[in-house]
């Protein structure tokens, strides 16, 4: 099982919001219509889990040579790619865990600076305002959201660069002028140069002599024709060159393969009233489609809820009465987690979701308390 912790994360520095003054404190959930509270503060936030998939894709592109039609008559190819197309196939997928603040889960603390009470408060929270410790000096590392969404592919701009000849042509006309003066009769020449295209026979022609050439060349290298003692290094590269030509030039004909390897990214968001969620559609003629595509098999996310947090009981939610001020704090739910894609399943395993448990609380005031700001459950608490 992999790490979901230092790994996935872009670790920044901790944003401390401390507390270190003689006060009286009250918390309350903020949130869209909630009261204004009468005195100043701040408020932190509950983490929910996000889930970050990864797809690895491998793409094929075939690519016609511009000479395809006279493969079979120059150089006797009889399966050179016929139309340019690219096709797809699922290599992988994965997930790591990631969090946010969960904007149903915001927290108010009010502070009443004057206070005849002498109560020292330290309440820590991560940059993105995610709770991370009360009264305790927490770890300076701190996990926040980071995405990485990745597009890998690599194709050259001048797909047959070498191996094609020049378009345009010089065609060099003579012009023969006859001037006649009394009896004196006078021939004058003129020359009008003009480009023009060559025809694709033409060319395709011009390149199947160059392969002819190549080949010549090389089985004179490797015969010993030219009579040189050329070195064992220097032959190999002459060999691995003379290669590399060849095969540009018979690309012409046959026609290109070129693979590349894509990785895409999806982070969702775990919903409890969907047990299956999907993340995308893939095919092999489209490769990575749209979750509302028609087209294509479906990459499903399922989600199986546990239910270990179902045996606590149901004034779990709500505190006690008490003067003291309480701090709220998540308890997640293990969820079985995977990737399902045609028949087969991808990267399965137990993670925590923390909008799948439930939120309790626990006295802020003579305690020292540590979340883990992944989860937001409690890492550690000493009570005084």
């Amino acid at each position: 099982m992999k790490s979901h912790t230092l790994r996935n994360f872009l670790i920044i520095t901790v944003l401390f919001l401390p507390l270190m003054m003689s006060a009286q404190i009250s918390i309350q959930k903020a949130g869209q219509g909630s009261k204004k509270p009468e005195k100043n503060g701040f408020a932190y936030a509950l983490p929910r889990t996000l889930l970050n998939v990864n797809l690895t894709i491998k793409e094929t592109e075939f690519i016609k040579g511009p000479y395809a039609e006279y493969a079979s008559e120059l150089l006797g190819i009889t399966n050179p790619v016929g139309q340019s197309y690219k096709e797809y196939e699922f290599i992988d997928a994965s997930f790591n865990v990631l969090a946010e603040p969960d904007p149903d889960q915001y927290y108010f603390i009010e502070v009443e600076e004057r206070s005849k009470d002498e109560r020292n408060i330290m309440i820590s929270v991560t940059e993105n305002g995610i709770i991370k410790s009360v009264n305790s000096s927490a770890s300076s590392k701190d996990y926040s959201r980071s995405i990485l969404e990745e597009y890998k592919a690599g194709a050259a701009a001048n797909t047959f660069g070498l191996g094609m000849s020049p378009a345009l042509q010089r065609r060099v006309d003579t012009i023969i002028r006859i001037v006649t003066v009394d009896t004196t009769t006078v021939r004058k020449r003129f020359f009008n140069i003009r480009f023009e295209e060559k025809p694709t026979e033409q060319r395709a022609r011009e390149a199947a002599e160059m392969v002819a050439k190549i080949r010549d060349s090389r089985f004179n290298l490797l015969t010993g024709y030219q009579e040189t003692n050329f070195s064992k290094e220097t032959m190999e590269y002459m060999d691995i060159q003379l290669r590399k030509l060849l095969d540009e030039y018979v690309s012409l004909f046959r026609g290109l393969k070129l693979e590349r390897t894509l990785n895409y990214s999806f982070v969702i968001t775990p919903d409890e009233s969907k047990p299956n969620i999907t993340v995308c559609r893939f095919s092999k003629e489209g490769g990575v489609l749209d979750a509302s595509d028609a087209k294509g098999r479906e990459l499903v996310l399922s989600l199986k809820r546990q239910g270990h947090t179902n045996a606590l009981p149901s004034w779990i939610d709500n505190p006690a009465e008490s003067r003291n001020p309480v701090i709220y704090y998540r308890i997640p739910e293990s969820v079985q987690t995977g990737l399902r894609f045609g028949g087969k399943t991808y990267d399965e395993e137990m993670i925590q979701i923390s909008q799948f448990g439930r939120v309790g609380n626990m006295p802020v005031v003579k305690s020292r308390i540590e979340f883990y700001p992944m989860t937001g459950a409690v890492k550690s608490v000493f009570f005084e």
